[in-house]
């Protein structure tokens, strides 16, 4: 292989003539054809101003010292070539032109190759089977074909564009030295023109992104309701789209006494893992982002740390020393409303963007890593003009997204202390059940939480949003609301018989005490008048004697019963048969009114209550008590629910349905004639009325008793199973939100 070389000068020039930026090569084995440049892209003069250039050749191969020019001859084409003995650029002689030119490229260690290929006619097969492999970012190349004509007839050239010449005779020194320079020419001129229409390509790329983004924007944040997700979204696609590496997002505040401040609200840096650190600084024009906040402007600068002498803001570089950081290109623009008034600001810092490469679709933003002192020197760039505006109108976007976000957070919050006020004020009715529907609501949320967590079996397929969470939780506040038309006295009913009732039956049962008590006296009476005539009546008189204080003592041991049986506990015994024991004592004494009527001592009423074998209420009342799921149902269903809460009033009807159809109000039964939300809620409302340690008809029950009873209905039928067992695996009756239902158990857990 023989090697000649020689050091050129270069020059470009600028179309429109705007002057001359020199190149600087430093390496023999650069080689730029004498005269000057001349960069026809269209006639559109107005985007190619100097700067532009200037900025182009920031990030193109052609013009900087990437590029290596070459000529190659093969041993076959070199008797038709005489070489200058001072040749003008490097010239490789080979007599393996294939085995050679794998070499070369797999040698040029990221360098441009600019390639004259002097061959026979029979090596172009081969030089193409190797070159149509490469990019054109590695090597681009040119042909001098050398052949008889009979072998250019009869030939088949697949790309004819990368053919600069078919010589039939040699080249003398002359002809080669002018060969050379043209083609080299060529070369450089397709190149810059496939350099120049990536670039533009990437352009044209980059602007539709942007558009797509743009829309993307504008979508996600009309959707996007949660506060701290919508920052962190607006943060994320601003820096998407401007290649930004770090970014903050500040929202003005306005304190007690008026005074407005900036506060710190969300950032992130993409090259850096940086602790998010909630701060406050004063809205005023020292800081860069205090300035852009009072003035509305947006600022768009090259280097931060080094501002103008005469700017009024300055930069706090304490960020940079902290995190071993450097700022240098920031975009600040300020967020304002749709009343034009600023409510924040967005912070963007150290552009990445690249204006060469398409990135096949990949967003630089995240996928270049600033990490060391030269990645900021060889990927920040300047913020794009075209992002100012651009970024007003997202900023804008984003500003109206945050303040819809505070009035719908707004109202929702004023909605649902509402619902709290609302479900307070009725459970204070009914003091033995108040802070129910809460501790329901608080079951309900953390079981939904836990079915999400389930990957497999029955529950594997359900997964509940946030907004369906809040929904159920809402729902579960609500789901007794109908109990405020149920009358008072069944609520608070902690015994079989009113208390009034029962106080009159206890009085009832003095009167036949007392009426029975004076029957006796009376014929004991009678009895002592007749011993004046009958000298022995002993005997009998002992005998009505003994009789009364029978009588006496089963009607005290009646009122004990009935005592024992106005309780609301469960009784073993036959109550029924019981009663009507009582019944036939009682009848026997055909107790009188003081008007001489026959007076009932147990009314049809009481015998109606006492005969309850559970609890504490009559099929009637019971009843009563069932009917709160519907009048519940018709109350939430007049409120205009959106559309994401719109299953509230069916949730809160069947969280008393049984899945074997025991339950009410309608008896359904299976899975599929409830929602997984109702069946959740039926849990959580068995789990609290058992717990509770308030309620007027009972006592809590032990927790491992609870379990047991959840347990037991679910193998009967009646509730989920596999929400029951969920529930208990899961241990929700333990975590920490569940305090206020705690507090029924700690002493009834044995």
């Amino acid at each position: 292989m023989k090697l000649y070389q020689k050091m050129l000068s270069v020059k470009y020039i600028s179309r429109s003539g705007f002057g001359c930026i020199n190149a600087r090569p430093t390496q023999a084995d650069f080689f730029c054809p004498p005269g000057y440049w001349k960069i026809i892209i269209d006639d559109n003069e107005k985007d190619y101003t100097l700067e532009a250039y200037r900025r182009i050749g920031q990030h193109m191969d052609f013009l900087n010292v990437r590029n290596k020019s070459i000529v190659l001859i093969s041993g076959k084409a070199a008797e038709y070539v005489s070489i200058p003995a001072e040749p003008e650029c490097v010239i490789v002689e080979t007599m393996d032109i294939g085995r050679d030119l794998r070499s070369l490229l797999k040698a040029r260690e990221g360098q441009h190759l600019l390639a004259a290929l002097f061959i026979r006619v029979d090596e172009y097969h081969e030089c193409e089977a190797i070159l149509t492999t490469r990019s054109y970012n590695e090597i681009s190349y040119q042909y001098i074909i050398f052949g008889n004509e009979k072998e250019a007839v009869r030939f088949d050239f697949d790309a004819l564009r990368e053919v600069s010449e078919f010589r039939i005779t040699p080249l003398s020194q002359i002809e080669f030295t002018i060969t050379v320079r043209k083609t080299l020419l060529l070369i450089n001129e397709l190149y810059i023109g496939r350099s120049l229409q990536e670039t533009y390509l990437a352009k044209l790329i980059d602007t539709k992104k942007d558009q797509d983004d743009l829309v993307n924007i504008g979508r996600a944040l009309s959707i996007e309701k949660n506060q701290e997700k919508l920052l962190r979204l607006i943060l994320f696609l601003s820096k998407r789209i401007t290649g930004a590496d770090a970014g903050s997002i500040f929202l003005v505040e306005e304190d007690a006494e008026g005074k407005k401040h900036l506060r710190f609200k969300y950032s992130h840096t993409f090259s850096r893992d940086i602790p998010l650190e909630e701060r406050v600084i004063s809205m005023d024009k020292r800081s860069i982002s205090g300035y852009v906040a009072v003035t509305g402007q947006v600022l768009n600068i090259p280097d931060a740390s080094m501002l103008p002498p005469d700017a009024p803001y300055s930069f706090n570089t304490s960020f940079d020393r902290k995190y071993n950081y450097r700022s240098r290109s920031m975009l600040v623009v300020p967020m304002k409303n749709h009343v034009d008034e600023i409510i924040g600001v967005i912070q963007l810092l150290n552009c990445k963007e690249s204006l060469e490469t398409v990135n096949n679709g990949a967003y630089e933003a995240f996928s270049i890593k600033l990490e060391s002192p030269e990645d900021f020197e060889r990927h920040v760039v300047t913020f794009d003009k075209k992002y100012d505006s651009l970024m007003e109108a997202i900023a804008g976007q984003a500003a109206i997204a945050i303040e819809n976000n505070r009035m719908i957070m707004q109202i929702q919050n004023q909605f649902e202390e509402f619902v709290k006020a609302s479900v307070s004020a009725i459970e204070s009715r009914d003091p033995a059940t108040s802070g129910h529907s809460f501790r329901v609501a608080e079951i309900c949320t953390a079981m939904a939480a836990a079915v999400n967590e389930v990957s497999e079996g029955y529950l594997g397929p359900f997964n509940f949003t946030e907004t369906q969470i809040k929904e159920l939780e809402l729902a579960a506040l609500l789901h007794d609301f109908g109990k405020v038309y149920i009358d008072l006295s069944v609520f608070r009913k902690s015994k079989k018989l009113y208390p009034k009732d029962f106080e009159n039956l206890l009085l009832r049962m003095n009167y036949l005490y007392r009426f029975l008590e004076l029957q006796y006296s009376s014929r004991e009476t009678e009895l002592l008048k007749s011993m004046k005539k009958n000298g022995d009546i002993d005997a009998a008189y002992d005998a009505l004697v003994s009789d009364k204080n029978e009588r006496l003592r089963k009607i005290i041991a009646i009122k004990e019963k009935l005592c024992e049986m106005n309780e609301p506990a469960l009784l073993c015994e036959n109550i029924e048969e019981t009663l009507e024991e009582i019944l036939g004592e009682i009848e026997d004494v055909e107790c009188v009114s003081m008007e001489g009527d026959l007076l009932p001592i147990i009314s049809q009423a009481d015998r109606l209550n006492l005969l309850i074998m559970r609890g504490s209420l009559n099929p009637i009342e019971r009843k009563e008590i069932e009917s709160h799921v519907t009048h519940t149902y018709r109350f939430v269903s007049k409120i205009p629910w959106p559309p994401e809460y719109k299953n509230i009033p069916e949730i809160a009807l069947r969280h008393h349905e049984k899945l074997d159809g025991t339950g009410y109000p309608d008896g359904l039964s299976g899975r599929e004639s409830t929602l997984l939300q109702s069946r959740i809620m039926a849990i959580a409302d068995v789990y609290d009325a058992l717990t509770a340690g308030d309620r007027p008809y009972k006592k809590a029950v032990p927790l491992e008793r609870v379990l047991g009873i959840l347990r037991e209905e679910a193998v009967k039928g009646m509730l989920d199973r596999d929400l029951v067992e969920l529930f208990i695996e899961k241990k929700i009756y333990k975590r920490p939100e569940m305090k206020s239902s705690d507090k029924g158990l700690k002493e009834n857990v044995c």
